[in-house]
């Protein structure tokens, strides 16, 4: 990894694996529901929302944390693919 763009596609994957496990405590209940299997889909979905911490913040960052480690991890394999195909040439 002597490359600059390099380095900073592997730093911004770990931004987007940071930004994605903050995005889940957030989004996530962490209170113990008893009986959950009583719940339908929908009233487990509300229960979620209302006990989460930041149910809204925590689903954006949740989604922009994917989408960047997507995106940097792609440009990433991507660049080690044209780096490889030129050292066989």
């Amino acid at each position: 990894m002597k490359d600059k763009t390099n380095k900073w596609l592997v730093r911004g994957l770990i931004i987007s694996a940071v930004v994605m496990i903050v995005g889940f405590f957030l989004w996530t209940n962490l209170v113990p529901l008893q009986d959950v299997g009583t719940y339908s889909p929908q009233e487990l979905r509300d229960v979620q929302k209302e006990l989460a911490i930041n149910y809204p913040l925590g689903s954006f960052l949740m989604n922009l944390g994917f989408l960047g480690f997507s995106s940097t991890l792609l440009a990433l394999v991507l660049r080690q693919i044209i780096v490889f195909i030129k050292k066989r040439e």
